[in-house]
């Protein structure tokens, strides 16, 4: 199991976690990709909305390419809405 950094204050630990994020979207895509059809179009359907949630602080944001976005640190809301998120997609493919 990957040990996630404790501190995002600094540039290294936040290219490491989006690198971590970036893993997570290519591994549910790659899996979905064995799925019936309609699987990717509903993922990709929960990514766009998860983006619009307009949630400060949300990986969307830190991982997005802005440059402010290394201001912002990762929140107890964040890790609720990515367990959530998760829960769902396990839920409707499994």
């Amino acid at each position: 199991m990957v040990n996630y950094p404790q501190a995002l204050n600094d540039r290294e630990n936040l290219q490491t976690l989006c690198s971590y994020w970036d893993d997570f979207h290519s591994c549910a895509t790659t899996a979905l990709a064995d799925c019936p059809e309609g699987a990717s179009e509903v993922w990709e359907q929960l990514k766009h909305q998860s983006r619009s949630l307009n949630f400060e602080g949300s990986l969307f944001e830190l991982c997005g390419g802005d440059s402010g976005a290394f201001r912002h640190s990762l929140s107890y809301g964040l890790t609720i809405m990515l367990t959530a998120l998760s829960t769902l997609v396990i839920w409707l493919f499994y």
